[in-house]
């Protein structure tokens, strides 16, 4: 009776519940079991199992009977804290529609014993993301017969042409075929107002002409679409035409952002940790890296570009990134394979600095005058100094010209010997202030 209790225990009390079920069966002259009786309570409240199509997200939980048509491999994750994970996802239908289950750690990790057919019984919250799913609390066998519509679903792939925005353009891969021959890939993010997706080329030229930022006519691609997002795979005969005009893009709002979507956003960075290293199930060694944005919205950075330089008060955008609750509940944007993330630059001005290049915890920086700024573009050694000529943007230097400023040996034997004086000078000692 604990799994139906499950669907109202925020009505009723579990003493209150089971007196319920006790006088259930004794009205029917103890001709049901107490798990039908369990069920006419639940009934009685106004929560008896709804039909798939009828699951719109809510706080509420909810009772439903699925067949099973489709079971994902668990996979585990590291959360924030260290601690391992671990997620699964089980498709499920009625005669009215399907739905993804979400399962997590222990409920994830005997995702291997529900086979395809069964039908199961589940109480879960339903959530939204690019569609709505239920997070399961409970899930068990049940004899319920469903049958459903063999008809075979159409293929979401076609060539198509699209108006996009180029927003972030990775480096060019070598990869292994099938064959044993090399070839290179290159994948992009872009987006319009209806949103993001991947492209992927094995032609990189397609891109010699192109920067992050143009808007262009994509013809010929291959449109593919899932759970995960929409993607768009190059063909022979894909062209990338430049177009006269800027096409927009849609960003959401982070304080909109769901549980189990893909999203893009917009924000000012209020929280930034610093990027830690861990090691992935593989035995690699990689990094993370955690930031939030006003929303708020926490932002996850897997990989190489949790090490690229981010400052407080700078304003971000994330491309076509996956959403997810974290163990404490609460939605963050994970960044990491078919995503992007870049700093949206502040109004530039041109500056000339002169100072001392020193490592800071955002990368080689250049001191001057009392301000620290981080550098663009510029690998210079440390602990030398520099005149500069560049462009200054909030605090990132972008360098033109970097010339190295001679160090003149008599002003630094001036100063050693100011800075030894000065600390070896007994401290002033004034009569009027000592007492006796």
């Amino acid at each position: 009776m604990r799994f139906h209790y499950a669907l109202v225990d925020d009505l009723l009390t579990r003493e209150e519940f089971d007196r319920q079920v006790e006088e259930m069966v004794a009205s029917h002259g103890g001709v049901i079991d107490e798990t039908a009786a369990a069920l006419l309570v639940v009934e009685g409240t106004g929560r008896s199992h709804q039909k798939i199509g009828a699951i719109t997200p809510s706080p509420t939980l909810v009772s439903l009977y699925g067949k099973v048509t489709g079971v994902s491999t668990p996979k585990e994750f590291t959360r924030d804290d260290g601690s391992e994970g671990c997620v699964a996802r089980v498709e499920v239908a009625d005669e009215t529609g399907t739905v993804t289950l979400v399962l997590w750690d222990q409920m994830a990790a005997g995702v291997v014993e529900i086979e395809e057919g069964t039908v199961i019984e589940v109480i879960g919250r339903p959530k939204e993301g690019r569609r709505t799913e239920v997070h399961a609390l409970a899930v068990r066998e049940t004899a319920v017969e469903i049958s459903l519509d063999s008809t075979p679903k159409p293929t979401l792939s076609r060539e198509t042409e699209i108006d996009a925005r180029i927003l972030a353009v990775g480096p060019t891969r070598t990869i292994t075929r099938r064959d044993g021959g090399e070839g290179k890939v290159t994948e992009a993010i872009i987006g319009d107002a209806t949103g993001c997706a991947r492209f992927i080329t094995w032609s990189p030229a397609l891109f010699d002409t192109l920067t992050e930022g143009a808007s262009v006519r994509i013809q010929g691609a291959l449109r593919r679409s899932s759970d995960e997002g929409i993607e768009y795979v190059a063909q022979e005969e894909t062209r990338i035409l430049p177009l006269d005009h800027e096409v927009p893009i849609c960003l959401t709002p982070p304080g909109e952002v769901m549980d189990k979507g893909v999203y893009s956003v917009r924000g000012t960075i209020t929280t930034l940790h610093p990027a830690r290293p861990f090691t992935t199930r593989r035995g690699e060694a990689s990094w993370v890296r955690n930031l939030f944005i006003d929303g708020p919205l926490r932002i996850v950075i897997w990989g190489e570009r949790a090490r690229d330089p981010f400052l407080c008060g700078e304003t971000i955008e994330v491309y076509n990134a996956s959403a997810r609750l974290n163990r404490y509940g609460d939605v963050e944007l994970s960044v990491g394979f078919g995503s992007a993330i870049r700093v949206i630059p502040d109004v530039s001005e041109e500056m000339v600095v002169e100072g001392v290049t020193i490592l800071s915890p955002e990368g080689i920086s250049v001191f001057d005058a009392g301000n620290l700024y981080i550098l663009e573009h510029a690998v210079l050694p440390l602990a030398s100094r520099f005149r500069l000529k560049g462009r200054l943007s909030g605090r990132r230097f972008l360098v033109d010209e970097a010339e190295p400023i001679p160090v003149d040996p008599t002003d630094l034997e001036v100063r050693a010997e100011a800075l030894c004086s000065s600390s070896l000078s007994p401290p002033e000692v004034r009569l009027d202030n000592l007492s006796v």
